[in-house]
């Protein structure tokens, strides 16, 4: 796994795209990262639980999350918060 697939998937399921609602709304069932994983390549991303932990790691932590809960959530920010707390 390169960076290149989790910036494409960061790209990809931020705001307001297609992938964004879809990943958006499929992180309400995900009982687990490996969940997210299979999720994930069944539409062509190649990522481990540990990218996904690595990343979820480097992203605003959940203090600063509840400051920005006005803002409506993009699946990327719905998975980041999901690899957060499992």
């Amino acid at each position: 796994m390169t960076n290149a697939d989790m910036d494409r998937l960061k790209t990809d399921a931020s705001g307001n795209t297609g992938l964004s609602a879809v990943l958006a709304e499929a992180v309400e069932g995900f009982s687990s990262t490996e969940d997210a994983v299979r999720f994930l390549a069944s539409r062509g991303f190649e990522v481990t639980a540990s990218d996904l932990a690595a990343a979820a790691s480097e992203t605003e932590s959940p203090a600063e999350a509840e400051e920005s809960e006005d803002a409506e959530e993009d699946g990327y920010g719905a998975l980041m918060r999901f690899v957060r707390q499992s």
